[in-house]
């Protein structure tokens, strides 16, 4: 919690924070029990560009010290570009980013 800043916030209930600090607190309880898969829908969403960035560097770091995956959806290219495997899906259909090269 200390990482992404929201240590402060463990007396509080969910009306008594922000979007964004409800966003970064939610991370934090999925990565306290050490999943195996984490699966996070926008992630990101409620973040300014900044705290974005610190939820994705987390999640990444992690995943990868933990041998976890993270199942990621996300609008954002800036988001996506910290996948190691990207699969778009538009108008029903999906694309395996990797084997369309």
């Amino acid at each position: 919690m200390e990482r992404l800043e929201v240590d402060d916030l463990l007396g509080k209930r969910p009306g008594e924070v922000s979007g964004g600090q409800g966003q970064r607190v939610a991370v934090a309880r999925a990565l306290v029990t050490g999943p195996r898969v984490l699966f996070a829908d926008e992630p990101t969403g409620a973040l300014d560009s900044f705290n974005g960035e610190r939820v994705m560097e987390l999640l990444t770091h992690a995943a990868r010290s933990t041998n976890a995956a993270v199942v990621l959806v996300t609008h954002e290219t800036r988001v996506a570009a910290y996948s190691d495997r990207e699969i778009v899906v538009r108008d029903g259909k999906s694309r395996d980013m990797e084997r369309a090269i």
